[in-house]
C-alpha cells in the first residue's frame, strides 16, 4: 500500500495500515521505503476529507481551484465588478464542494470540521502552493489563509513515499477519458444543484428574516396597544372605585333620610291620637 492509498483511508484506519505497509516493506528488504512509510503522519478528519476530494472528486475540486488564477487576475487588475462576481462564485463553490465532501464522508461531519474543510479550500484559492498541496491528496492538517502573505504549509503535506517495483502509470485510454468526462459532467451537475440549493436557502433566509421583522413590528404594536389598554383599565378601575364610594354615601344618606321620615310619621300619629276626634 503506497502513500496515496494510505491517505485515502479514514484517519482511524491510517496508523494500523501504515504500520502494516512498513512491516511489509521491511520484510521485502527495503529499509528506505520502510523509513519513509513510518514517517507518514495520520491526517486530521478535515485533511482526510480534502484528500478524498483530490482522489475521488477531482473534476469538482479542479473546477473550484480554477477560480484561483481568475480571482488573482481580477484583483491585480482592480476590476471591482469582476471581483464581486467571482467572490460570490467562490463562496458558492466552496460551500458546494464542502457539502460534497461531507456528503461523501460516510459519517457525521461536525460543523467545526466543515469549517476546516472550507478554510483549506479558501487557502487553496488564495495561494498557488496551497492549491498544489490540496491537489496532492496527502494533506495531514487543514490550511488557513489570513488574508495577507502566504499560507503556512509547514508539516501540512506528507512527504511522498516511494513504492518499490511500481510500474509507471499508463496513459489513460479513450474509455478512461470518457468516464472521466462523464464524472466531470456529473460533478458539474451536482455543483449546479448545490449552488441552486444555496440560492434557494438564501432566498428563504431573506424571506424568514423579513417575516421575523414584521412579527417583531406587530409585537411592538400590540405591546403599545396593550399598554394603552392597561392604562385605560386602570383609569376605569379608579372611576369605578369612586362611583362605588359615591353610591355607598348615597345609600347611607337615603337610609338616614328614611329613618328621619319614619320618626316624624310616628310623632305625627302620636299627636293625632292625643288630640282625639
Amino acid at each position: 500500500m503506497d502513500a496515496d492509498e494510505l491517505y485515502a483511508l479514514a484517519p482511524e484506519d491510517f496508523t494500523a495500515a501504515r504500520d502494516l505497509a512498513a512491516k511489509q516493506a521491511k520484510a521485502g528488504g527495503d529499509p528506505e521505503l520502510t523509513k519513509q512509510l513510518k514517517a507518514l503522519r495520520r491526517p486530521s478528519v478535515a485533511a482526510w476529507l480534502v484528500n478524498r476530494l483530490a482522489a475521488q472528486q477531482r473534476p469538482l475540486l479542479d473546477q473550484l481551484l480554477a477560480l484561483g488564477p481568475a480571482l488573482a487576475e481580477a484583483q491585480s487588475a482592480g476590476h471591482a465588478d469582476d471581483l464581486r462576481a467571482l467572490g460570490q462564485q467562490r463562496r458558492d463553490l466552496v460551500a458546494a464542494v464542502t457539502d460534497a465532501a461531507a456528503a461523501d464522508a460516510g459519517r457525521t461531519v461536525t460543523s467545526a470540521v466543515r469549517d476546516e474543510v472550507a478554510s483549506t479550500l479558501e487557502a487553496a484559492l488564495a495561494d498557488p502552493a496551497s492549491a498544489d498541496a490540496v491537489r496532492s491528496g496527502r494533506l495531514v492538517r487543514s490550511l488557513s489563509y489570513a488574508g495577507f502573505g502566504g499560507v503556512d504549509l509547514s508539516d501540512a503535506v506528507a512527504a511522498p513515499a516511494r513504492t518499490r517495483g511500481k510500474a509507471a502509470p499508463k496513459a489513460p485510454d479513450r474509455k478512461q477519458v470518457e468516464r472521466a468526462e462523464a464524472a466531470a459532467h456529473r460533478a458539474s451537475g451536482v455543483l449546479d444543484d448545490a449552488v441552486r440549493g444555496c440560492e434557494r436557502a438564501e432566498r428563504k433566509q431573506a424571506a424568514a428574516k423579513e417575516a421575523a421583522g414584521d412579527a417583531h413590528a406587530e409585537v411592538e404594536r400590540l405591546t403599545a396597544e396593550l399598554k394603552k389598554a392597561s392604562k385605560k383599565a386602570d383609569r376605569a378601575d379608579r372611576d369605578a372605585e369612586r362611583a362605588a364610594e359615591t353610591a355607598r354615601t348615597a345609600r347611607k344618606a337615603v337610609a338616614e333620610t328614611q329613618a328621619t321620615a319614619e320618626a316624624e310619621r310616628r310623632e305625627l300619629d302620636r299627636l293625632r291620637r292625643a288630640a282625639g276626634p
